[in-house]
């Protein structure tokens, strides 16, 4: 799989570089594959183009990425996912809620 480097970002906490896997597929950047109920900023997200979202149905080994063309394949860097699923939602005005 080939990594790419995503353009630097503006978010709250200041700048984020993040390493986006390639799709196995056709090659194309993936974005971050959110399954479960979503937060608004979530849904701000995948209108954007930034996030996928895979619905409420989770597998015991779901996919977490997803490209432009709706592959969606799996990769084994769980943190790499995580940090670009939030700087995503960060970027679309998303803070940690306390309840």
């Amino acid at each position: 799989m080939r990594l790419i480097t995503s353009p630097q970002r503006r978010t709250p906490g200041g700048y984020s570089f993040g390493v986006i896997p390639t799709c196995p597929d056709c090659g194309g950047p993936g974005v971050p594959l959110m399954f479960g109920l979503p937060v608004r900023e979530a849904f701000d997200a995948a209108a954007d183009g930034q996030l996928a979202l895979g619905g409420c149905i989770v597998d015991d080994e779901p996919p977490n990425w997803q490209c432009a063309q709706q592959h969606r394949w799996r990769d084994a860097d769980e943190m790499a996912w995580e940090r670009q699923l939030l700087t995503v939602l960060v970027a679309h005005g998303y803070t940690e809620r306390g309840d």
